[in-house]
């Protein structure tokens, strides 16, 4: 898979890992908290706003390409375990854009990582889903975040539509094996455990070998 996919699948695998249900955190500034926290932007934030927006379309940019461009510093940094410049940058891509369902993505595995809030994580996943635009690794990534969250059947719609695209990668056919499995559809766990490649990471592709075994036990 992609390399930021790799990272993201490492990092999101260890948040949820320790996450506790917690609320969301609520004590950071406005531009730590996913869409600046919902506050009432007093006239020099509005303005810092709209000297920001000039700015990106003085590149010679639209605000989805200037979004895009946010988002990709975002992915950097919090590849780099640098949430708190992460969010800055997601929120920015938020404002530039706030049709770009890839800031939601990225406001959900900070809140993971940072704040170890499940709920609210899951709260962005399905926004950022919702919006017009997003990139296809946002389907990897809630279908993962919902096989660590013990959600199997809600991941296999999103795993399936995961494996539409041709350079997801490996993991995605893998997981969308283990999530039809653990819900109960083994005829169908089997029929995807055949195409699963072995270049897929390693942890799941163990749990396909097994799944394997008992399709061939009939």
């Amino acid at each position: 898979m992609p390399l930021r996919l790799f990272v993201r699948a490492f990092v999101l695998a260890a948040a949820v890992a320790l996450a506790t249900g917690a609320a969301a955190a609520t004590d950071y500034p406005p531009n730590e908290m996913p869409m600046y926290g919902g506050v009432d932007k007093n006239s020099a934030m509005l303005k810092a706003d709209q000297d920001f927006i000039a700015a990106i379309l003085a590149k010679g940019v639209t605000r989805a390409q200037g979004s895009d461009q946010m988002v990709h510093a975002g992915w950097d940094y919090q590849r780099k375990g640098d949430n708190t410049t992460a969010i800055k940058r997601f929120n920015q891509a938020w404002l530039l854009d706030a049709d770009n369902g890839d800031a939601f993505h990225g406001f959900a595995l900070v809140v993971i990582a940072r704040d170890h809030d499940n709920a609210a994580a899951d709260t962005l996943f399905k926004q950022g889903l919702a919006k017009p635009r997003q990139s296809p690794g946002i389907y990897l990534d809630y279908g993962r975040f919902l096989l660590l969250v013990k959600r199997p059947a809600d991941a296999v719609a999103p795993l399936r539509k995961a494996v539409t695209f041709a350079d997801m990668g490996p993991d995605a056919q893998a997981l969308l094996t283990v999530a039809l499995f653990q819900s109960g559809d083994r005829a169908g766990a089997c029929t995807e455990a055949a195409k699963v490649k072995d270049t897929a990471q390693a942890g799941i592709r163990d749990d396909v070998k097994l799944i394997l075994d008992t399709c061939s036990k009939g």
